[in-house]
């Protein structure tokens, strides 16, 4: 079978041989979706008033989750807030102030990020509920909200456990878990200034 041409960027051609070609189709196959970074943008949220929209942007990792925090102008000139720790952070939440000034990120769905939309500038970062050390956290947050001005968030804390996958779903090492779902507090809000100081990250 002859080699295949391929056009690579300058214009220059490179033969690769068909048993190359299925080694590299092999290697695409053996990695999922997040280890390839896929979705690349997950997710979106335009701003109240349209001009600037927050995302969360995943990235190639052999040991995902890899993201990265966005904040995306009129202009569509688009600005990274941070990159989250990978293997361990995420972010599947974002919530804005009614004002369009600020924009919060609900990372591991426990930790709330929230930044100014003009400036960029970090505001805060921490637990806004009780500080959870367990890694995923044990303490999470439902029905997050800014206030209008972005100076306080309201929220659900709800707490989870984690136990042994039944025998017809476990692995040899029994090391597989299932999350259980445990009760949520009632709505509550905290100012981002009453925050103690402990619970910042």
């Amino acid at each position: 079978m002859e080699p295949r041409v391929f056009r690579l960027s300058g214009g220059s051609k490179r033969r690769i041989r068909p048993g190359l070609l299925s080694v590299f189709a092999a290697a695409a196959l053996a990695c999922d979706a997040a280890q390839l970074g896929w979705p690349p943008v997950p997710l979106r949220v335009p701003s109240p008033d349209g001009r600037v929209v927050a995302f969360v942007r995943n990235h190639p990792d052999v040991d995902p989750p890899d993201q990265s925090l966005w904040l995306q102008a009129a202009n569509g000139r688009a600005t990274e807030l941070t990159r989250l720790a990978p293997d361990a952070d995420w972010c599947d939440f974002i919530v804005w102030s009614a004002d369009s000034r600020r924009v919060g990120f609900l990372v591991s769905g426990a930790i709330v990020q929230v930044y100014d939309a003009q400036s960029h500038a970090k505001v805060f970062s921490g637990f806004v509920g009780r500080r959870s050390w367990d890694q995923p956290p044990r303490y999470t947050l439902r029905d997050l909200a800014l206030s209008s001005d972005g100076a306080s968030v309201t929220f659900r804390q709800c707490e989870h456990t984690w136990q042994p996958n039944p025998p017809e779903r476990q692995n040899a090492r029994g090391t597989r878990v299932r999350r259980v779902e445990g009760g949520c507090s009632e709505i509550r809000t905290v100012a981002l200034s009453d925050v103690p100081r402990g619970n910042l990250r």
